[in-house]
Order: C-alpha cells, then sequence, then structure tokens
C-alpha cells in the first residue's frame, strides 16, 4: 500500500468514527432536544408543518404527509415533485411510515403540537423508535406563524429568508385588523363555511378552522363548541336557511354548483346576491384542510370578498407575489385565473 492510499484509509476511518457534530435547541414548548449543527433533510408530521419547511427551503424536505396531484405539482418547486410520501398524523387514524421514513434518512422530525395530547403522545413514541430527535412547533393559530417562521429559520440556517415570510404573515394580520375595525363601524357580516359534496357540513365559531372568519371581522352563523379537531359538524338545511347568512364560502365545487342551482339554496341572501365563493386550494388550501400559513394569502381573499368597498384590493397581483415569495414560483395570468376561481 503507497503513503496516499494508507492516508486515505485512515481519513475515512477517522471520519468513520467521529461523532456528528451536534448543538442544543430549546423548541416552541421550551423542551431541549440535540439536533445536528448541519440539518439537511427534515420531515414533519403534518401537512401545515410539511408546507412551512417548503417556504423556507424546497430542498429541505425529506418528503411528503400526502401524494401530491399533478395540477399541485405546477404550482411547486421541480425540486419535490418526486419526493417519497411518507405518510403522517393529521387525523382521522393516519399514521406515519416509519419504516418509509428512516429510509428517507431526515436529520430531524418536526412536531405540530396539537390540542389532542392523546395524539402527540402517539407521535411522540413512533419518531423516539426509530430514534430521531424530535423538536416540537405550536403553531395552532395565524398568530403563532411568524413566531414558527423564525423558529423554523433559526433552526434550519435560513433566518434572513424565513423572516421574510414571518414579515409578510405580521403584516397580513396587521391589515386584516385594520380593516375589521373599519367594517365593525357597520352590521356584521355573516357568513356560512360549506363543506362536503352537498355543502352541509361546517365548522362551529370556535374552531381553529374558521378563524379568517373572526380575523376578518365577520360572524360565523355556526355557533357551538367544536368536537374535536378534525370538525365537519353537520347541519340541516333549515338551520342554514334559518341563519341565512350574507356570505357563503364553499371548498368543494360540487357543493358550489349545487348551491347555485338548489331552489332550496336560492331562497338565503348570499346566493339570491352572487356572494357564494368557492375557496382556492392550489397547492395548498387558502382557508382550512389543513389550516396552514396559506391563511395569510387566504384571509386578504376574504376580506376582498367581505368588503369589496373598504378593501379594493389587486387579488391577481397579490396571488403573484405570494406564490413568488412562499411557493418560488412565477405564475402566468392563466395559472392566476385557475387559481382564484377555486
Amino acid at each position: 500500500m503507497t503513503k496516499a492510499m494508507l492516508w486515505m484509509a485512515c481519513l475515512s476511518l477517522l471520519l468513520m468514527v467521529m461523532p456528528v457534530e451536534a448543538r442544543q435547541i430549546v423548541d416552541m414548548t421550551g423542551r431541549k432536544v440535540e439536533v445536528p449543527d448541519r440539518i439537511r433533510k427534515v420531515y414533519a408530521t403534518s401537512p401545515p408543518a410539511t408546507q412551512m419547511i417548503y417556504a423556507v427551503d424546497p430542498g429541505l424536505l425529506s418528503g411528503w404527509n400526502a401524494p401530491l396531484k399533478d395540477r399541485e405539482k405546477r404550482y411547486l418547486s421541480p425540486l419535490v415533485h418526486d419526493l417519497p410520501v411518507l405518510g403522517g398524523y393529521f387525523g382521522q387514524g393516519r399514521v406515519a411510515n416509519i419504516e418509509t421514513i428512516i429510509k428517507a434518512g431526515p436529520d430531524v422530525v418536526i412536531m405540530w403540537v396539537r390540542r389532542d395530547s392523546a395524539l402527540n403522545r402517539r407521535m411522540e413514541a413512533d419518531m423516539k423508535k426509530a430514534g430521531f430527535p424530535l423538536v416540537f412547533m405550536a403553531i395552532d393559530g395565524m398568530a403563532d406563524y411568524g413566531k414558527g417562521f423564525r423558529f423554523l429559520g433559526k433552526l434550519l440556517d435560513r433566518e434572513e429568508r424565513a423572516e421574510k415570510l414571518a414579515d409578510y404573515g405580521e403584516r397580513a394580520l396587521k391589515e386584516a385588523a385594520a380593516v375589521a375595525r373599519s367594517a365593525s363601524t357597520r352590521k356584521t357580516v355573516s357568513v356560512y363555511y360549506a363543506q362536503g359534496l352537498d355543502g352541509l357540513f361546517t365548522e362551529c365559531h370556535t374552531s381553529r378552522r374558521t378563524e379568517v372568519i373572526g380575523l376578518a371581522g365577520a360572524g360565523n352563523v355556526c355557533l357551538c363548541r367544536t368536537r374535536n379537531d378534525y370538525g365537519m359538524e353537520r347541519v340541516s338545511m333549515e338551520e342554514v336557511l334559518l341563519a341565512d347568512p350574507d356570505v357563503i364560502f364553499v371548498q368543494e365545487r360540487q357543493a358550489y354548483d349545487r348551491i347555485r342551482r338548489d331552489r332550496a339554496w336560492r331562497r338565503i341572501g348570499a346566493v339570491r346576491d352572487g356572494r357564494v365563493f368557492v375557496i382556492p386550494k392550489t397547492p395548498f388550501n387558502w382557508f382550512d384542510r389543513p389550516a396552514s400559513h396559506m391563511r395569510y394569502i387566504g384571509i386578504k381573499w376574504v376580506m376582498s370578498c367581505l368588503y369589496p368597498d373598504l378593501y379594493p384590493i389587486d387579488m391577481a397581483r397579490e396571488t403573484r407575489l405570494f406564490y413568488r415569495l412562499f411557493l418560488g414560483v412565477e405564475l402566468d395570468d392563466a395559472q392566476v385565473r385557475e387559481i382564484l376561481a377555486g
């Protein structure tokens, strides 16, 4: 063996036995966690956190929680089109695929701490068993996202980028508060949030899923305590008729078509006045399912629907700006129209 070959062999052996450089961080719940000094790949256990990591740096994602649809790929970086589907913990009994996560090899796992403590314990147990450093994020409400982005920026060494994202969101919330104050001098706009193919599933006014309605200064007509985080409260046609909302936001296009055509729905003021709106959802939903930082642009869209005179925003321009900043894509006119059409 030559001296050069011997030196290379020694160097390789040294690299194999050297410990990975690590640092200690404090997560958003105050836990001290040891993570690699340089984080190259991240897995998040639920879509809201996964979407935030994408916004900070799509190259850091190790996989998705659910398969991407072709129409979603059109609005995302090619870097993430073919990432594996690792699953996650986001309600309805969904769990992560531990073997696939181990194969993807993230340096750290990020978990959104849910109100459902049993689910938190299940997630934590699974990830500890797999041997990954666990970092908790507390991002239940829109006011938490700015802190969430700054936390990710520090954790992932992308602080300047994360600050831009947090700043956009906090300015959006301040803008919403100002518009809501102006609107408070008028009669409160009543809103019904229609889900399901027949439009008769909704969310209580206490649900985080309808947070944008309250932040925009409007009133959710479904006054109740939400039963669980998944939501989907069933209501009757008679209850919606009795509430007679001024505005209806609809998740599914099929429900929108039905609401516009159906004789019973046409008795409601929002339908008669043409104030029924399909929620934009490509590549990620602007309003709910999941309730994520996409609501930064969502609340602007909601206010433009509620108060076209008070808030005459150019949504096409704002959509281009938001998608460039958060998703890293440039939109043409046809794409903007497609997104805004829901």
